[in-house]
């Protein structure tokens, strides 16, 4: 079962907690559920399906992505709810996951979609976030022990981008910070570089935290 399959089972299984059901429809009981049962995401007694500790933190991430995208679509859009909650459906799974409290602090900590459906909250929420922090910062921002995900490269002369790529270091890449002096030093997929400091400056990412 792929990722973006297992989060929406499990999401249909919080929304149809919601509406009172013990299950959600148009799963198959046998093989679906099944499968989410044994890697401790849910629970089964009889027909009712639970969500364990586990399986509900998935569920509330991904419905929480949901729901802010649906807000956000038909705030800034106007599209009508019908289409937002459609397109919702696809980028919930897109959404890196360091940019969900910054999207829900724009939007004012919105406790409910345009369905007036609840939206969970998150650590911005409970702290009363107004600012929204710089997300993408240069590389050289980061500290030793951080993770940052390439979002764009901004190279002196067109060689040296050649050259990072050929490195593997493009946009989407997450790169880990091992030492800061005298190069920096990054690991990502396996490999471990050496850049100098003016090279790394040109490499802008947003920071990646670990879930937990």
């Amino acid at each position: 079962m792929d990722a973006k399959r297992k989060e929406n089972l499990i999401e249909a299984v919080l929304m149809a907690a919601e509406r009172g059901e013990d299950a959600p429809g148009g799963i198959d009981a046998a093989g679906d559920i099944g499968i989410l049962v044994e890697e401790g995401l849910l629970i089964r007694d009889g027909a009712r399906v639970e969500l364990t500790p586990e399986g509900r933190a998935i569920a509330e991430s991904v419905t929480r992505r949901h729901r802010l995208a649906e807000v956000m679509l038909t705030m800034f859009l106007g599209i009508d709810k019908e289409r937002a909650s459609e397109i919702g459906c696809i980028v919930e799974h897109d959404i890196m996951p360091e940019m969900v409290d910054s999207i829900c602090t724009i939007l004012g900590h919105p406790s409910s979609c345009p369905h007036g459906r609840p939206i969970p909250p998150g650590s911005c929420c409970r702290a009363g976030r107004t600012v929204v922090p710089s997300q993408v910062v240069p590389l050289t921002q980061l500290e030793s022990g951080e993770k940052g995900r390439i979002i764009y490269i901004t190279p002196r002369d067109h060689q040296r981008l050649h050259r990072l790529a050929s490195l593997g270091i493009t946009p989407g890449v997450v790169v880990e910070i091992h030492g800061r002096s005298p190069a920096f030093c990054i690991h990502f997929e396996g490999t471990d570089i050496a850049l100098d400091k003016d090279v790394a400056g040109d490499i802008h990412v947003t920071r990646v935290h670990d879930a937990g």
